[in-house]
């Protein structure tokens, strides 16, 4: 147990910065460990910590001037955080966690004048963001509780506030006061009290401040919180804001809030802030954001040679039109001015500072940063290429036309580099390509590849370089449209074949009807012309084109525009009309104006269709879908009709032989259909008597109905020749009856069938009764015996079933019915 002890008090250090916080109140505590013995500071109250390590127990001590008490803290097992307890009579807690202490010794407390505390007090204030915009990454309690570790103020002054709620209280009031530093006294102070007067800027309001030595320091003494309170409200006042007001910096209103948004953004790496504080509205739309996070970064540099900024020197009137220089140099000032917008008055940074900040900052980049921003100063890809240039040759620096001599030469260096680079992509796309497929006919395509393939490595090349390179927009802008047109024309061509590629691959690798081949192909059409939209507008914006107004003036020529365009869209809609209505799908066989064939294409213009003779025949959208259109591939039976003409020799029971028996051949026929299906005696011709025969065969392809019908036809003259009956000839002809005698037997088989059935009363007219046609239906077979197909039939049924419920799953559910 003594070495496990042993070894945790060994592991646990307590040194470092801790935010702490107690009941209605906290602190930022600084500990310094020396073996078992740790000794600390916080500023609030001017406490002091003593106490020694037990394993993973604080105990010791806090002292606060006459006050003390004891306490014991326990380090989590992570060594981030820690869990206390004080005044163990009435349980109170205390606790804390590791904070990034960098911030909070990178402020320097000097208490040696009343300027320098205030200084300090404000450093500590502005850089923890108490107002809203912080300028550091942690440490914002520590800096408060530093801040109100410079403040002399009494229990009773601060009327039941905790100290840092009051120096926050305190810090408000003088926020909205505007001074410069240098104007407090910082030379020899005679006595121990001194009271500065604080105004509010362009008003007649102002905070009367004390400040009071101690032994050799300074501290602030702080007002009584009504008092504080009362002149805030003054403050308010004045400027016309409601006492509940919250200020926001983002809105520009006041120089002082421009100041705060420009170093706040730049310290938290948001470009947002950035842009907005500087007024480049005469910038090139291309490259007006990189341009404004280089230019705020310049601006940064600059700043941070020419010291801390306080925002309490920085005017904060919002009704003041008066810009306001910051820094005056023989190369260029630093002046924040007001801006017309659409959000009324905001300020920025002038465009006369932004042209000449490249300048400044060429003049004043030996001046060492100021000691306040040692700590947060850092360098971005353009100037740290920029201090390696210096670093080289400071002849690189030399100014050669708009751009310095080092940048002239990465520039051209990018463009080689970008050539190179797309000649190796381009060898080992071509060889990849080679290695899978041949594509001799593909020739042409590949070599459009292989120039986008450059074009776009030149552009990618391009736009790297801009960055480290840092260009001002008179060579920026150029280049940026360079970079992005190679990029758009390069890519242009390759996306508008990989859209095609892919309609083609899933024309070609999914079993889908012809209606969504012609969605596929409607789709296509829309993406390239979307693909082309894209690019010119790309383009537009890059190159600075106003399409914008080209498309306003399109409102007023829109008629004309309209009249011209009307053909095309016309078609397009008519293209979707025959998509959505589906009278033809793609592999249909249809009669249309005169015209038949099967449709191959429909494209957004034209829909495409084979003749019988082979012959592509094209129709613009518009004028197809305006046919009457006979869709062959739609039916799911063929109709059969034909008319025998028989001898008008054929007696009445002949007659009635052939019809029942005629009848019965398509009821026992199983691919003709049961209704309707009929066989009538029509009427007397010139030289016949006519029998019609009216029904419908059970197939949908033309080929399969010639062949069925051609059974048909066979078995209509068995049962003609059966009856001994014969066809009238459609001719004038004389003849005697031993030409063409007729045969008495069958003649009389028939009739004595037929007076059989009539003795029987089971004549079968007008029909067959419902038993009879159950007895011989589908009793037949087809294809008739004999034939080499009878086996394969049934399958070929089986097959044609299967393929009309495939086709009818592709159906969109309102037309399943149809």
């Amino acid at each position: 147990m003594m070495l496990t002890a042993a070894s945790a008090q060994q592991e646990v250090d307590w040194t470092g910065l801790w935010a702490t916080k107690w009941r209605g109140g906290g602190a930022q505590v600084v500990l310094k460990q020396n073996g078992p013995e740790v000794t600390g500071t916080y500023a609030l109250y001017n406490g002091r910590i003593e106490a020694h390590v037990d394993g993973q127990q604080l105990i010791g001590k806090w002292f606060e001037g006459t006050r003390e008490g004891e306490f014991v803290f326990v380090m989590a097992p992570d060594g981030a955080t820690f869990m206390g307890r004080y005044e163990s009579a009435t349980s109170e807690w205390w606790t804390g966690a590791r904070v990034n202490d960098e911030a909070y010794q990178g402020i320097r407390v000097e208490q040696t004048s009343p300027m320098t505390t205030m200084r300090s007090f404000l450093q500590a204030m502005n850089q923890s963001g108490a107002d809203g915009v912080s300028r550091n990454a942690g440490g914002g309690m520590a800096l408060v509780g530093m801040a109100a570790g410079l403040i002399d103020v009494t229990s009773d002054d601060r009327g039941g506030l905790n100290m840092p709620d009051y120096t926050r209280l305190l810090f408000d009031v003088i926020d909205k006061t505007t001074f410069r530093l240098w104007s407090l006294p910082h030379d020899a102070v005679a006595g121990t009290e001194v009271t500065v007067k604080l105004p509010q800027y362009d008003s007649d309001v102002a905070l009367d401040l004390g400040f009071r030595r101690t032994k050799d320091d300074w501290f602030i003494v702080g007002p009584p919180t009504a008092a504080l309170r009362a002149k805030l409200a003054e403050f308010q006042a004045k400027r016309g804001e409601m006492p509940d007001a919250v200020n926001d910096p983002a809105n520009l209103r006041t120089p002082r809030d421009t100041f705060k948004m420009l170093l706040g953004g730049i310290i938290d790496m948001d470009d947002d802030p950035q842009h907005s504080t500087l007024d480049m509205r005469d910038y090139n739309a291309a490259v007006r954001t990189d341009e404004a996070a280089l230019l705020a970064r310049y601006m940064k540099k600059v700043i941070d040679r020419i010291g801390y900024v306080y925002w309490q020197e920085i005017p904060d009137d919002p009704k003041s039109m008066t810009p306001y220089v910051f820094f005056e140099h023989p190369s260029g000032n630093i002046t924040v001015g007001p801006v017309s917008t659409d959000k009324g008055i905001v300020w920025q940074f002038t465009p006369e500072t932004l042209g000449n900040i490249r300048t400044l900052y060429a003049d004043v980049e030996d001046m060492p940063v100021a000691p306040e921003f040692a700590a947060f100063a850092s360098d971005d890809p353009y100037f740290e290429t920029r201090s390696l240039a210096r670093s080289i040759s400071p002849a690189l620096l030399a100014r050669t036309g708009a751009i310095e001599l080092w940048q002239w030469i990465l520039l051209g260096l990018a463009l080689v580099l970008g050539l190179v680079f797309g000649f190796i992509a381009n060898a080992i796309i071509s060889l990849f390509m080679r290695l899978r497929a041949r594509h001799s006919r593909r020739e042409p395509y590949y070599r459009l590849v292989a120039w986008s393939v450059r074009s776009i490595f030149l552009g990618l090349f391009l736009l790297v370089a801009l960055r480290p390179l840092g260009l001002p927009e008179i060579v920026a802008a150029p280049v940026k449209a360079l970079a992005w047109s190679a990029i758009v024309i390069g890519a242009v061509p390759v996306v508008w074949h990989l859209i095609g590629r892919l309609g083609q691959h899933y024309s070609s690798n999914w079993t889908t009807p012809g209606y969504h081949e012609t969605l596929i192909s409607l789709m296509t059409g829309v993406a390239r012309v979307a693909v082309v939209v894209i690019a010119f507008l790309l383009l537009a914006e890059v190159l600075a084109i106003p399409y914008q107004g080209v498309i306003a003036g399109l409102g007023i020529g829109g008629l004309a525009v309209a009249l011209a365009a009307q053909p095309t869209l016309q078609n397009f809609l008519s293209g979707l009309t025959l998509y959505a209505d589906r009278p033809v799908s793609v592999g249909d066989f249809c009669r249309f104006g005169g015209h038949s064939g099967t449709v191959e294409h429909i494209g957004m213009r034209s829909t495409r269709i084979r003749s019988s003779d082979r012959t592509i025949i094209s129709v613009p959208n518009s004028d197809f879908a305006g046919m009457l259109l006979e869709n062959f591939a739609r039916r799911d039976r063929i109709r059969f009709t034909t008319k025998l003409q028989l001898r008008a020799e054929t007696t009445t029971d002949q007659l009635r032989y052939v019809l029942a028996d005629l009848r019965k051949l398509l009821i026992a026929h199983p691919r003709v259909v049961d209704e309707p299906c009929r066989v009538r005696f029509i009427g007397f011709g010139d030289y016949s008597l006519d029998l019609e025969i009216f029904t419908y065969i059970q197939t949908a392809d033309s080929a399969e109905f010639l062949a069925i019908q051609e059974d048909i036809y066979l078995r209509v003259m068995s049962v003609l020749e059966a009856a001994g009956v014969q066809l009238a000839f459609p001719t004038q002809l004389g003849y005697q009856t031993s030409d063409l005698p007729i045969d008495e037997a069958k003649r009389a088989a028939a009739e004595s069938t037929v007076e059989a059935w009539r003795a029987a009363e089971n004549l079968p007219f007008p029909d067959f009764t419902k038993a009879e046609k159950a007895a011989f239906g589908n009793t037949l077979s087809y294809p008739p015996e004999g034939s080499s197909q009878t086996d394969t039939a049934v399958q070929e049924v089986q097959d044609r079933a299967d393929s009309v419920q495939r086709s009818a799953a592709w159906r969109m559910p309102w037309k399943a019915k149809t």
